[in-house]
């Protein structure tokens, strides 16, 4: 790694032709120091757990530069000071004045500290404080954020697009405090070059396929959004099909808006803070891409019928209702209507944010979700306020295919040696198919204004509702309601089971179950077969060959999409030996694993949402695992010293 001092002057590679830019690959990355500021003294970040309640309200969190690190290709510069960064970018600058592309990994961290330094403007962000690209407007710099590009963490980037670097994991103790003139190891020096190298290695990586820099999507929706634009652009018998279902009507608009719901994650309440012996887990294979492969969405616009009754609802069409419930209770341990999706709740009672019994409640609901409802509760009375039909179709072929091409080309080459990029590229565009089916680019203008250096979010009105909704309809690529629909078959294909399995299910996640012993195993038996006879009646249908929904591995070995799978059995005859859950996203388990000697030991995982899985090394006991136990990420380093003293020893 080289001082900035040393630049070396480089030649552009020029690539576009009515707006011309550099396709030299730059790359950018700072490390800071956090820091206490309590009374006028400085302290550790470790120090904060040991400080009382009245300190850990008064006192400061800071936190500084120490050094930046930019990457033209595969070299690497480094300064101590953002003075000495604006030295260095206006050398670049005068040497290569046309637009240039900079690749932060994690942009939203570097934006904290780059917004009070420098001015950047042209923000694009679908969250406040989470920016995709920027203009470093002095500099001709667009910043691209490559996380979102990846969907993966700088570490596991090697491993994953089987890149000759590695990131120097451990060679950085970030609570030790520093600042611009604190002098750095060796190590950690290359600790620091390396984590520009390893990002220089991914982008070169993405140009095998996208060519230049600016062509890689921002995104890793993006990506799979971008082929299949390409794939569809001249076929205007698709167009035609996809431009029926979008809606223009922006009532309809943000009713669907309202409807849409993700995946149903919750904790059995009768289960929740127990330890329970022998749990085992089945999880859904892509129930995603299953559902958009199968089933039926709403293929016309949305218009407005008079339903009165659940009875008078006809299986060709889709529903978009609003339902007044007076008196509904929920017929099962397991609860399912969330609170967050309701308005006007009147008397309820709630388990973990689901409604278990409510005077009266309002909600927005697909009619598979109004069925399921129907269904699983006791209900004095409904009143269906609103409703709108649209003709039930299926996806169009094309996009079909397109689906089934990925599902299995993921499954011919996984496990293929030599073809382990080509197997992460297709796996990460099929995880990302069901995004870009519920990608709603009507939303909220997020502004970043660069002078008061604050971030806002301007509600937009019907107006340009309308203009975009209008927009959506002419380049006919996907409707936003097809992404509705699509967690609303997943749900009901999920909870369908969970009521036939109530009283043993213990916790669910989108596309898993887990069970305590004594549930019957039929429920998936059966459950698997009814995917097997739609996927014959849909293939025959559609006249799509039947193998392209159930492909075969390098083995050999069919894999079905959509049928419920058991998870992992390795040395014991259950998933898992024990396992507790305290509410959604927040559960440990002890599996069984060979340690170094090859002995067969109890290992603690945890999955809590916000908290590095990492953390376990704190967690010496599932009894530990309750409300107010805090995850200390002093164990995390303890846990690190021990190891690297066992390793020395």
């Amino acid at each position: 790694m080289l001082h900035f001092s040393k630049f070396k002057y480089f030649e552009p590679k020029i690539e576009g032709k009515r707006k011309i830019y550099d396709n030299n690959i730059y790359t950018f990355d700072i490390e800071t120091s956090s820091y206490l500021v309590l009374n006028g003294k400085q302290l550790n970040t470790l120090d904060y757990e040991s400080l009382s309640d009245k300190d850990k309200e008064a006192c400061e969190k800071r936190s500084c530069m120490y050094i930046w690190m930019f990457g033209i290709n595969d070299i690497v510069y480094y300064g101590r000071t953002w003075d000495e960064l604006k030295i260095f970018l206006n050398y670049i600058n005068d040497n290569i004045n046309i637009t240039k592309y900079l690749f932060i990994h994690n942009l939203s961290f570097e934006f904290q500290f780059l917004k009070s330094e420098f001015n950047i403007t042209d923000v694009l962000a679908r969250k406040a404080h989470k920016p995709i690209t920027a203009l470093l407007e002095d500099y001709n710099f667009i910043l691209k954020c490559s996380y979102m590009s990846s969907n993966s963490s700088l570490a596991n980037l090697p491993k994953i697009f089987n890149l000759d670097v590695e990131k120097k994991v451990g060679d950085l103790d970030y609570h030790k405090i520093r600042h611009n003139l604190t002098p750095l190891t060796d190590k950690e020096m290359g600790y620091c070059e390396y984590d520009c190298l390893v990002l220089y290695k991914y982008i070169l990586k993405e140009l095998e396929t996208y060519k230049t820099v600016k062509n890689i999507p921002s995104t890793n929706t993006g990506k799979v959004r971008r082929e299949l634009k390409e794939l569809t652009l001249t076929d205007f018998k698709y167009k035609k099909y996809v431009k029926q279902s979008i809606n223009t009507d922006p009532h309809i608009y943000n009713l669907l808006v309202e409807t849409f719901a993700g995946g149903y994650t919750h904790a059995n309440r009768l289960f929740a803070g127990d330890i329970i012996d022998n749990v085992d887990s089945y999880d859904e294979t892509s129930a995603y891409p299953y559902c958009m492969v199968t089933s039926k969405f709403p293929g016309t616009e949305f218009k407005r019928c008079y339903l009165k009754r659940i009875e008078d609802m006809s299986n060709r069409f889709a529903y978009l209702i609003v339902v007044k419930f007076t008196n509904i209770r929920c017929k099962y341990y397991n609860s399912f209507i969330s609170m967050s999706k309701c308005r006007n709740i009147k008397g309820a009672l709630y388990d973990n944010g689901r409604i278990i019994k409510a005077d009266e409640i309002i909600i927005s609901l697909t009619d598979i979700d109004f069925k399921f409802i129907y269904d699983t509760h006791y209900i004095d009375s409904y009143e269906i306020i609103e409703s709108y039909y649209s003709l039930y179709k299926y996806l169009p072929k094309k996009l079909i295919n397109f689906i089934l091409d990925k599902y299995v080309a993921k499954t011919e080459l996984k496990n293929v040696e030599g073809k382990e990029d080509e197997y992460q590229r297709i796996k990460g565009m099929f995880n990302s198919i069901y995004g870009m089916s519920v990608t709603n680019n009507i939303r909220d203008d997020v502004i970043f204004d660069n002078e008061k250096k604050e971030w806002s979010e301007v509600e937009i009105d019907n107006e340009k509702i309308i203009e975009l909704l209008s927009s959506e309809k002419k380049k006919s690529f996907l409707s936003f309601s097809y992404g509705v629909w699509v967690t609303a078959h997943a749900r009901n294909n999920l909870l369908r089971r969970v009521i036939e399995l109530d009283e043993y299910v213990i916790y669910c996640d989108t596309d898993s179950i887990k069970l305590r012993t004594g549930y019957d195993k039929n429920v998936f038996i059966n459950y698997n077969k009814s995917v097997e006879e739609k996927i014959k009646y849909v293939s025959n249908l559609l006249k799509i060959d039947y193998n392209r929904y159930a492909p075969c591995d390098i083995k050999g070995n069919s894999h079905l999409l959509g049928v419920f799978e058991h998870e992992g059995l390795i040395y014991n005859k259950y998933t898992y030996k024990k396992f507790i859950t305290q509410g959604a996203k927040k559960y440990a388990y002890i599996e069984q694993e060979k340690n170094e000697e090859g002995i067969i030991e109890d290992k603690i995982h945890i999955t809590v949402s916000g908290v590095p899985k990492k953390a376990k090394v704190g967690l010496k006991k599932l009894e530990d695992f309750k409300d107010d136990y805090v995850f200390k990420f002093i164990d995390k380093i303890k846990a690190k010293l021990f190891k690297k003293e066992k390793v020395a020893e």
